[in-house]
């Protein structure tokens, strides 16, 4: 897509409505959705090459690329030697502020209400702050729930329960 005024022999891509123009000769050409707000309009180059880029045109579409690089991972880097840039930048920007971690342990430095999953007990909890200054992991525990928790030692039990050799309750709360 081709976003500056002068469209160098681009297509426009979708009309005053937001609705795609579907024009001949245009391939491979992302057209945002009608409720996506934009002040120019968008346009494409035709797939058969009759078309002209600017630079000032790369050089927008760039910008537009490292901006977005940038927002997601304000640190970089940049690497000219790939291709996997905007992947990477997300990737960082995920690991960073995605609200569900899970682990054995809790992650180092836990952002406001996030969610841990403890993947050896099974237990949710969240970073929650009530106020007083101390933040902590507290059970996320539904309604009126009520967590058992019970260790089944297997082995040959009775005939009712021929599994369970005993049960050792570890109880409640």
């Amino acid at each position: 897509m081709i976003f500056p005024e002068d469209h160098a022999g681009a297509v426009v891509i979708r009309d005053e409505n937001g609705d795609p123009t579907n024009p001949p000769n245009t391939q491979n050409a992302y057209v945002p959705g009608p409720d996506f707000v934009i002040t120019c309009p968008p346009t494409a180059l035709p797939s058969d090459c009759t078309a002209r880029i600017e630079p000032r045109q790369i050089n927008a579409i760039v910008s537009e690329l490292l901006s977005f690089a940038e927002c997601l991972d304000p640190d970089g880097p940049w690497n000219c030697d790939t291709q996997q840039n905007l992947c990477n930048a997300f990737s960082a920007w995920v690991a960073l502020n995605y609200l569900i971690y899970i682990g054995d342990a809790p992650p180092v430095d836990p952002k406001d209400n996030q969610l841990w999953w403890e993947s050896d007990t099974g237990m949710l909890f969240i970073w929650y702050d009530d106020g007083n200054g101390n933040p902590q992991w507290v059970q996320v525990v539904a309604g009126n729930s009520v967590i058992m928790d019970g260790i089944s030692i297997v082995g040959e039990g009775s005939t009712a329960e021929p599994y369970q050799v005993g049960l050792i309750d570890c109880g409640s709360w």
